[in-house]
C-alpha cells in the first residue's frame, strides 16, 4: 500500500521535473523561487485519477485524498498540521500533518449520527479550539455549520444557517461567523442538479459564534446571483463572489457584476461596465482581500471566462486580465498568488492588474489555497 502510494507521488513529479528540465536558464531561477502554497490538485488536468493535498513545491510528501478536497487550512495551533474539507457533496474532513504526509484525525458523515453533507469549506475559532465547516441536511437541504474539535474532529454541535446551499464561510474580526448561503437547493438522488433555480435566496448570514444564532442576513438585488465566497480586508470591510444562476446569464440585460460589497442596506455590487461583464461570465470561483498601494484591493476568480478581476473597496473596477481555469486566490506578503485547474500558478500585481511571474505545472490545482 505504502510502496503504491509512493509509485504514485513520483509519476505525479515526473512530468514537473521534465519541464524544468528544459526550461532555459533564467526561467529555471525564476521556477525554483516559486512560492509554495498549501493547496489541494490532481495528478492530471485532464483525467485525474488521484487528488492530493499537501505544499505544492513538495509533492513528495503529499497527503493521498479519498476523493477530491476543497477547502484546507493550517492548523491555528502551529504544529504543522493542516485540515481539508472534501468537494461538496462532500463526506470528509481529515487532518495531518504536512511535512510528513500522516493523517492525525478524521471525520467521515458516514459515521455521523444524522444524515448530512459537508459543503466544502472550514473556517477555526479565533481561539483555535472549534473548527467550523459547512454543511447541509440530505432531507430538505437546509443550510447548517457544524461545529467540531479543532484536533479530534469530533463532531460538537450544528447550528442552522438560515438558508439553503450553504458553501464559504469564516470568522470575523469581530468574532461573528459569516456564511454565504448559496440559496441553491440540491438532493443526494439527484447529485448536482439545482432544483429550485425559480424560486432561490440567497443570503449572506451572520451568525453569533457562541450559540450559533442568526443575527443578519443581506440579500444582493437580484436573487439568481448566489452567494458563494467571502473575504474581508483588513479595515474590516466585507464582500462577496457571486454566481449568475440566471439562465440567459449571458444577455447584458441579465449579466451582473461577480462581486458585492456588505453595507448596511445589503449586497451592493462593484462597478463594472458591458465589457467586463462579458469578460468575468457568469461563475466566479474565489474572492480574497489584498493590501494594495492606496487600500483594500479584492481580487475575483472567473473561473469559467478565464479571468481574474479586481476591484477597490469602495466597489470602484481597477481591471482585469486572462487567467485561464483561474480558482484559487491567496494574499502573501508579496502580493497575490492565483492558480488555474490547467497547472498554471500565477503572482499577480493587484494595483494594476497584471501578473508578474507564470510557474506551469503537470498537476491540476483545485479550488483553493493558503499560503504555504
Amino acid at each position: 500500500m505504502a510502496t503504491d502510494l509512493q509509485r504514485r507521488r513520483l509519476l505525479a513529479a515526473l512530468p514537473a521535473g521534465f519541464i524544468l528540465a528544459h526550461l532555459p536558464a533564467p526561467a529555471r531561477a525564476a521556477f525554483a523561487a516559486e512560492p509554495a502554497l498549501l493547496t489541494c490538485w490532481a495528478d492530471s488536468p485532464s483525467r485525474p485519477r488521484h487528488f492530493f493535498a499537501g505544499r505544492s513545491t513538495d509533492i513528495s510528501h503529499a497527503f493521498e485524498l479519498p476523493a477530491r478536497g476543497h477547502e484546507l487550512a493550517w492548523h491555528p495551533s502551529g504544529d504543522g498540521s493542516a485540515v481539508v474539507a472534501a468537494r461538496r457533496p462532500g463526506r470528509f474532513l481529515l487532518r495531518w500533518d504536512v511535512a510528513s504526509g500522516r493523517q492525525l484525525a478524521a471525520f467521515d458523515v458516514y459515521d455521523a449520527d444524522e444524515d448530512i453533507r459537508l459543503e466544502g469549506h472550514l473556517s477555526f475559532s479565533r481561539d483555535g479550539r472549534l473548527l467550523f465547516a459547512t454543511e447541509s441536511e440530505l432531507i430538505n437541504g437546509h443550510g447548517r455549520v457544524g461545529v467540531y474539535d479543532a484536533l479530534t474532529l469530533q463532531r460538537l454541535a450544528a447550528w442552522p444557517t438560515g438558508g439553503i446551499g450553504p458553501h464559504a464561510l469564516m470568522q470575523l474580526t469581530d468574532g461573528r461567523i459569516a456564511v454565504a448561503n448559496g440559496g441553491i437547493l440540491t438532493l443526494p438522488e439527484t447529485g448536482r442538479l439545482k432544483r429550485n433555480l425559480d424560486r432561490m435566496d440567497p443570503t449572506l448570514a451572520l451568525l453569533d459564534p457562541e450559540d450559533g444564532r442568526v443575527l443578519a442576513q443581506y440579500r444582493v438585488p437580484d436573487p439568481w446571483m448566489s452567494v458563494r465566497h467571502i473575504a474581508q480586508a483588513a479595515d474590516g470591510r466585507i464582500a462577496v463572489s457571486l454566481q449568475n444562476e440566471a439562465g440567459d446569464a449571458a444577455d447584458t440585460i441579465r449579466a451582473r457584476p461577480l462581486f458585492a460589497l456588505l453595507t448596511d442596506e445589503g449586497l451592493r455590487y462593484g462597478t463594472a461596465t458591458p465589457e467586463v461583464l462579458a469578460a468575468c461570465g457568469g461563475y466566479a470561483g474565489d474572492i480574497v482581500a489584498i493590501d494594495g498601494p492606496t487600500g483594500p484591493v479584492f481580487a475575483v476568480s472567473c473561473s469559467v471566462a478565464g479571468t481574474l478581476a479586481l476591484w477597490e473597496a469602495d466597489g470602484s473596477f481597477i481591471g482585469h486580465l486572462p487567467t485561464p481555469g483561474v480558482c484559487a486566490l491567496t494574499a502573501t506578503r508579496g502580493g497575490l498568488l492565483a492558480t488555474g485547474d490547467g497547472g498554471d500558478l500565477w503572482a499577480v500585481a493587484p494595483a494594476e492588474a497584471r501578473a508578474q511571474a507564470h510557474w506551469p505545472h503537470a498537476f491540476a490545482f483545485d479550488n483553493h489555497a493558503r499560503p504555504g
